[in-house]
C-alpha cells in the first residue's frame, strides 16, 4: 500500500488542470479518490492539528455570556441523481432548525429549463430540480448558499443565473455567487447582528474565457498560484461593510481526499483571518477536515495560533473541509459530513465570540432510511443502524473529536 500511495499523493488536479486525454494522470487521481490520503504528509502538520485538538478540549476559548446568535454550516450539496426533495432526513433537520442562520456550498446547479441527469453518474454536468431547495423547508430560519465552486457553470451561464433566482426566490434564502461581480457579497441581518458573506473558489469547470464576475477564482495553498490578495482584500472589504458585525467567507478550496490541510494553506487562511475574515467555512475536499480557531489580538492566550489585525480582540473559526452533506460519492469517507454547530455570544467590548462549538456526523448516500435505491439523502448518525454508523463515525473522529457531542453511542 505504500509504494501505490506513492503513485497518487502528491497528485492534484486543482493544482493545475491537465487535458483528459492524460489518462496516466487521470488513473492516478482516480486512485486518490478512492483510496485517499488520510494522514498529515509531514510531522508539523501532525503536530499542529494535535495541538489544536487540545485547545479545543480546553475550553479556554469558551464565552458565558448569553448567546447572540447561533450559526450552523454544512459542506458540499451535490447532484444526487434522485430523492431531492426528501433529501434531508428528520434528525437532520431537527439538528438545522436549531440554527438563527445556515450555510451551504450548492455545488450543483438547479435550473428548471435542463435536463436533471438520472441515468447516469453525472460528474461534469451536475443539475436539480427546485425541489432540492424545498428540501430545507423548516429548518434555520435564514439560509445562505454559495455557488462559487467549480460546478457554477455546469449548465452553462444561464443555468447560473437560473440557480440564483431559484435560491432567491425563497425570502429567508440570501445567495453568494452569480453572474455580477456584486453577487459574489451578501448582507444578512439576525437579532441585532449584521453579518457579512462572501465566496471564492479555486477554479470552474467548462470555463472559457475570464470566470463570471460573481464567482471569484483565487487558488490558496499551491506554491504554483499566489492568492490574488488585492481582490481578496477588496472582496472582504465588501463584506465588512454589508456586514459590520460577522463577516463569513465561503472558500471552495484545499485539495479532494486528504484529510490535513498542509502549512501553505494555513498560511493563506491565516492571512484572511489577519484581513478582516472572522469566520472561514471551507468545501471542496468532500472529506472531513479539522476545525481550528485562532486567537485574534490576544483573545485567547492559550490558543496555539495567535493573529494579529486592526480592532479588538477576537477568537475566528476556521473550518477547513465539511466534507460531503448530499452526494453519492462512493466510498465511505466521501459520504460522511458533519453539520458544525456555532453558537455566539457578545462580550463586554461587543465582540462577537464563540460560546459553543460543536459537530454533528452525518452521513449521505442512497437508500439511506428505507429509501428507494436511486433515492439519496442525509441522516445524523443516531438514525442509521450501529453498524453501519460505525464506520462514519470513525471518519468523523479522526479530524473532529474533540467537537463530537451528538452522533456517539453509548
Amino acid at each position: 500500500m505504500s509504494a501505490l500511495r506513492h503513485l497518487y499523493t502528491d497528485i492534484r488536479y486543482e493544482d493545475g488542470r491537465w487535458p483528459l486525454s492524460r489518462w496516466d494522470l487521470n488513473l492516478r487521481y482516480i486512485t486518490k479518490s478512492l483510496l485517499h490520503v488520510p494522514e498529515p504528509r509531514l510531522a508539523e502538520d501532525a503536530e499542529h492539528f494535535a495541538s489544536v485538538a487540545r485547545h479545543l478540549a480546553s475550553d479556554t476559548w469558551r464565552h458565558t455570556e448569553p448567546q447572540a446568535l447561533s450559526l450552523c454550516a454544512v459542506g458540499d450539496v451535490m447532484w444526487i441523481r434522485s430523492g431531492f426533495r426528501q433529501a434531508l432526513s428528520p434528525g437532520v433537520r431537527a439538528v438545522l432548525a436549531d440554527a438563527d442562520v445556515a450555510f451551504a456550498n450548492l455545488e450543483t446547479p438547479v435550473a428548471a429549463s435542463r435536463p436533471v441527469p438520472r441515468w447516469v453518474y453525472e460528474t461534469l454536468h451536475y443539475n436539480a430540480p427546485p425541489e432540492y431547495l424545498d428540501a430545507w423547508e423548516g429548518t434555520a430560519r435564514h439560509r445562505v448558499f454559495s455557488l462559487c465552486n467549480n460546478h457554477a457553470l455546469d449548465q452553462g451561464l444561464d443555468g447560473l443565473e437560473q440557480t440564483r433566482r431559484a435560491v432567491l426566490a425563497r425570502p429567508e434564502h440570501r445567495c453568494v455567487g452569480g453572474p455580477e461581480a456584486s453577487q459574489a457579497v451578501a448582507s444578512l441581518e439576525v437579532s441585532g447582528v449584521r453579518m457579512g458573506i462572501a465566496a471564492v473558489t479555486y477554479d470552474i469547470n467548462h470555463l472559457s474565457g475570464a470566470p463570471p464576475a460573481g464567482v471569484p477564482v483565487t487558488r490558496f495553498g499551491s506554491p504554483r498560484h499566489e492568492p490574488d490578495w488585492e481582490r481578496l482584500g477588496a472582496l472582504i472589504d465588501a463584506a465588512r461593510a454589508a456586514g459590520p458585525d460577522l463577516v463569513v467567507l465561503m472558500p471552495h478550496w484545499g485539495f479532494e481526499y486528504e484529510y490535513w490541510p498542509e502549512a501553505l494553506q494555513r498560511q493563506h487562511a491565516y492571512r484572511l483571518i489577519e484581513r478582516g475574515a472572522d469566520i472561514i467555512l471551507g468545501t471542496s475536499p468532500h472529506v472531513l477536515q479539522p476545525v481550528e480557531l485562532v486567537s485574534i489580538n490576544g483573545a485567547d492566550p492559550w490558543c496555539p495560533t495567535q493573529l494579529r489585525r486592526e480592532g479588538a480582540p477576537r477568537i475566528g473559526l476556521i473550518a477547513w473541509s465539511l466534507g460531503n452533506f448530499l452526494s453519492i460519492m462512493p466510498t465511505r469517507a466521501c459520504q460522511t459530513g458533519a453539520v458544525l454547530q456555532l453558537s455566539l455570544s457578545r462580550d463586554a467590548r461587543g465582540q462577537l465570540q464563540p460560546r459553543d462549538v460543536r459537530a454533528v456526523p452525518t452521513a449521505c448516500g442512497r437508500g439511506l432510511g428505507g429509501a428507494a435505491f436511486l433515492d439519496a439523502g442525509v441522516m445524523t448518525l443516531d438514525e442509521l443502524e450501529p453498524e453501519r454508523a460505525a464506520h462514519h463515525l470513525a471518519h468523523a473522529r479522526r479530524t473532529l473529536e474533540p467537537l463530537m457531542i451528538a452522533g456517539r453511542r453509548k
